[in-house]
């Protein structure tokens, strides 16, 4: 008797079920008889947007109603450029428009059976695109075998610049084009790996597009020369004794070099070798961050000092004779792709995060350690995988010496390196390691009384 009550209970609910759905299928379904149109959305008022507006209207009452939509055809590129809302929206933005002029849109409803109402017509009048705005906000520089590029983009909206490079190489000539897409408030891209003569002029015309086909005229930087510098020869660097004194800095205060930690000799850091193929470990590891403490005489007095002077550490590198550096390359220390949390570990561990370089001014003795630069290193992309973060730490991040206008340094025979930050904790642990430095310059020509 149970089993016949609770048969029959099941039978009940799915029959109200399948009314209810029949029910929902009329209401909501795609009627192949139905043609006819929605009424159209009643127009309220428009609000300007940068190369766009927004357009607030009244809903139409009609039970078939599935979107609103307004529509334009571009100026510039002759395509139908449409925006749709469901029909819960209040408003409508549309986007592309390529200048500030009035512009003519139209706007209307459609219903389920895919019929549309009669189009209304909108006058709207959109504040300056994005692609124009980040046309006037850029830069063009020369840079060490590149050119760098800088603008704003304050509306975050998708770009894309257009770079175009006109030159003469061993005397053919030759046409560049390179694309570069982004969407950050503000950014930094380089044209890298341009192997021409620093004598030789290079023409560039960039132009910026945004994702409706939309672009800027090209716009004439006029002839620039990419500058030239070549890696200084690890062969001739000495590295002083731990503890040995170089110069001071800017307060008077005596500069140590440091001693390496964790069983690794510090000469490693100069030897030209990253061992590192993005699956076998990183052996050359210098800890600059560990309290090591060297005795030295000071005054006639025997005193402990600790030369990694923690939380900063010091490299001191005599380069063999006076040069002019570019630019520097850090190589992070790496394990192995088959430790935990490799990425992790890489960039919120130890690993140099934030450091500055000097250049000292004068000799060994009586010379004054000038600051160049403070870098801050970024971690790679959080969508790169455990593989690509070790071989992008293997690489290194290279630096240039003065990043908003690269040139060279003036002469100098010791340059300084010190570690203030590992990534963990936001740039703020202490401790820093690394496996190589790599520098870039010139040889300084020689100073004549």
């Amino acid at each position: 008797m149970k089993k016949s009550r609770f048969k029959t209970a099941i039978l009940l609910l799915f029959a109200v079920g399948g009314f209810y759905s029949c029910a929902e299928g009329e209401r909501f379904g795609i009627s192949s008889d139905d043609t006819t149109p929605p009424a159209p959305p009643v127009f309220d008022s428009v609000q300007r947007l940068p190369g766009g507006a927004r357009i607030f209207y009244t809903i139409p009452d009609d039970e078939d109603l599935i979107s609103i939509e307004a529509s334009f055809t571009s100026e510039t590129t002759g395509k139908v450029i449409k925006s749709a809302v469901s029909l819960y929206a209040k408003s409508l933005d549309l986007w592309g428009f390529a200048d500030t002029s009035e512009h003519v849109v139209q706007l209307y409803a459609l219903d389920r059976a895919g019929n549309k109402s009669t189009e209304k017509d909108v006058t709207v009048k959109p504040w300056e695109p994005a692609f124009t705005k980040v046309a006037e906000s850029l830069t063009v520089k020369p840079a060490f075998t590149a050119l760098m590029l800088n603008w704003e983009n304050e509306l975050q909206q998708n770009i894309n610049i257009f770079v175009d490079l006109s030159y003469s190489l061993n005397g053919s000539p030759r046409s560049v084009r390179q694309a570069i897409s982004s969407r950050k408030l503000t950014e930094r891209q380089f044209i890298r790996n341009l192997d021409i003569p620093e004598t030789e002029p290079v023409k560039v015309h960039v132009s910026v597009a945004d994702a409706y086909g939309n672009e800027s005229e090209p716009r004439d930087f006029g002839t620039l020369y990419v500058m030239r510098d070549e890696m200084l020869d690890k062969k001739q660097w000495l590295l002083p004794a731990p503890g040995e004194e170089i110069g001071v800095d800017s307060l008077g205060n005596i500069v140590y070099m440091s001693k390496s930690g964790g069983g690794f000799p510090i000469e490693t850091i100069i030897d030209g070798i990253v061992e590192n193929d993005g699956v076998t470990t990183a052996l050359n590891r210098v800890d600059l961050g560990s309290a090591w403490n060297v005795q030295k005489v000071v005054d006639g007095v025997t005193t402990t000092i600790n030369v990694n002077g923690r939380p900063r550490a010091n490299v001191l590198i005599d380069l063999g004779a006076y040069y002019e550096i570019s630019r520097i390359i850090t190589h992070q220390m790496v394990n192995g792709v088959s430790a935990v949390d490799q990425k992790g570990w890489l960039y919120d561990y130890s690993n140099v995060g934030t450091y500055k370089v000097y250049w000292l001014d004068g000799d060994t003795d009586t010379g004054v350690w000038r600051l160049i630069n403070q870098t801050r290193i970024d971690p790679p992309p959080i969508d790169w995988t455990d593989l690509e973060v070790i071989l992008d730490a293997a690489k290194g991040n290279e630096a240039f010496m003065y990043p908003d206008d690269p040139k060279f340094t003036p002469r100098t025979r010791y340059f300084r390196y010190e570690t203030v930050t590992g990534f963990r904790d936001n740039y703020t642990y202490a401790p820093a390691v690394l496996s190589e430095l790599t520098l870039y310059g010139r040889k300084a020509q020689v100073q004549t009384p």
